[in-house]
């Protein structure tokens, strides 16, 4: 990176918007854009760690124009990133990875991340500072053996909630403290052993416009379950497969096309009379499985 030898030719904002430009284009071309100048190192280089997704065996995920990531085997020198560099760069995070020290090295640092997915090690003493907007984790996996507490201040930031656990695992008092999120337009859950409390949760939240049930394996439609009258008839229930989880989040968290905003196109229809079957709460193509 010779800075004398690369003029600048244009306006440095100008210049600046460029290669920023190219960078969200083309996020893996990065790397590249930093050996161009030291000035374009320093605007590119936070774009890099914008969106990290550290996950076990996706090899899907390597498409060309995606953000780099780090799979089962190369994540060692994300321990060499400073900081610093989390703290102001990374807004969108998944640790799909059982790997615990990379969580403690990770969750601290990434301050300013306000999207995470963690499957495994998001314990409340590593989140519980984060100014989350969407979290998607086990919440027994957060509180441990502590009962899971709505009032947190974790909470308090979060629009979009995803719970992965099942529903045998925390007790059904828990359910009635959802209205305690101060600001929660969108919950989903992945187990249908909660639908149970779907008709009570519309009820107490008034701040809800999506109520989802994700399911994260295939299934047939319609489905088995059975649904009350008052919850069929909701049009903020929705149900929708999402096999490909993973891409699905991380499409999310480039372009904003995930499974809450086909939730809500959904219900947009339902509210607009635009469904064959009024009653329709189920959403028969998974778009989860056509990602790259």
């Amino acid at each position: 990176m010779a800075e004398k030898s690369i003029p600048p030719l244009l306006p440095p904002e100008l210049e600046q918007d460029i290669f920023k430009l190219a960078a969200y284009t083309r996020p893996r071309s990065i790397p590249k854009l930093m050996l161009v100048a030291w000035r374009v190192k320093a605007w590119v280089e936070p774009l890099r760690y914008r969106v990290l997704l550290f996950s076990e065996g996706r090899p899907g995920l390597h498409s060309a124009w995606k953000y780099p990531y780090q799979d089962d085997d190369d994540f060692s020198h994300t321990f060499s990133i400073p900081p610093a560099i989390l703290r102001a760069s990374v807004r969108h995070l998944c640790i799909h990875h059982s790997d615990k020290e990379l969580a403690k090295f990770l969750l601290p640092n990434c301050f300013s991340v306000y999207d995470l997915w963690a499957s495994t090690h998001a314990t409340l003493d590593l989140v519980g500072a984060l100014r989350l907007r969407r979290l998607h984790c086990a919440l027994k996996a957060v509180f441990d053996s502590s009962p899971v507490d709505f009032t947190h201040s974790l909470f308090i930031g979060l629009t979009h909630l995803e719970i992965f656990d099942y529903a045998e695992e925390l007790p059904g008092a828990t359910w009635s403290n959802v209205a305690s999120i101060p600001n929660l337009t969108h919950l989903a859950f992945n187990d249908d052993g909660f639908l149970p409390f779907f008709p009570m949760l519309l009820r107490t939240c008034a701040s809800l416009r999506v109520l989802a049930l994700v399911e994260p394996t295939p299934i047939q439609y319609p489905p088995s379950a059975e649904i009350s009258d008052e919850l069929a008839r909701d049009t903020r229930f929705v149900w929708i497969a999402c096999t490909e989880f993973i891409m699905d989040w991380h499409q999310g968290a480039l372009t904003g096309e995930d499974f809450w905003s086909r939730a809500e196109t959904f219900i947009e229809r339902r509210k607009r009379g635009k469904m064959t079957d009024p009653l329709q709460y189920w959403i028969e193509d998974d778009a989860s499985e056509r990602l790259p």
